[in-house]
């Protein structure tokens, strides 16, 4: 295996364990972990119940509704590298994410950092959606960008010391930007929009919400 197949791998690895979907249900695994209250009061129970209807509404419905787009000819590959078919499986997305995060957001023991942790993807994908009718924004990097902003939304808002972990939410962001950029799956300034958009809603909603 030469140098360059072996960057490809790596950069396809990274964009994969941190695809945009994922990010929703590693945020409330690192938040069902973290020394607060209403979170904890939850008990280990019920936080893996919730982890299991997130996993539901934003991994397993919106991949098998790739397959099915995939399968009906609407999208070409699992990738969408084109623009112009993205807008579908963004609207599917919103649905779910949306739906989620109202659900429990109407149940009452339920912390509100957890249906605002799903209802940030919504709004950052709805803004993706209007913008994709011009350019392919990076979703991985906005995806990124709000991981980031929560974990300092959640430092500020619960006065916690995250400091390692926003350092190393920094680190996988710049290693995602750069496989994205690699992989040649977008432009500079595709990926910084998607940092813009995703970093400064996420911190909007997250300081609003909580």
């Amino acid at each position: 295996m030469n140098l360059t197949s072996l960057k490809k791998d790596f950069a396809e690895s990274f964009s994969l364990s941190f695809h945009p979907l994922f990010i929703p249900f590693y945020t409330l695994m690192f938040i069902f972990v973290l020394p607060i209250f209403q979170v904890q009061s939850l008990g280990s129970t019920l936080q893996l119940s919730i982890l299991i209807i997130v996993s539901l509404a934003t991994i397993v419905l919106p991949i098998a509704s790739l397959f099915y787009l995939k399968k009906k000819g609407i999208i070409s590959s699992y990738r969408i590298p084109k623009r112009s078919e993205r807008t579908t499986p963004y609207v599917y997305s919103i649905i779910y994410f949306g739906a989620a995060a109202y659900m429990l957001y109407r149940i009452d023991f339920i912390p509100i950092v957890v249906p605002t942790v799903l209802a940030i993807p919504a709004v950052v994908i709805s803004v993706l959606l209007i913008f994709n009718f011009w350019i392919k924004i990076s979703a991985h990097a906005a995806g990124m960008a709000s991981l980031n902003a929560i974990i300092y939304v959640l430092m500020h808002v619960y006065y916690l010391d995250l400091t390692l972990a926003f350092n190393v939410s920094l680190i996988l962001t710049y290693i995602i930007i750069m496989s994205r950029k690699h992989l040649k799956s977008h432009s500079y300034i595709e990926l910084i929009l998607g940092l813009l958009v995703g970093g400064i809603l996420s911190l909007v909603i997250g300081f609003w919400a909580l």
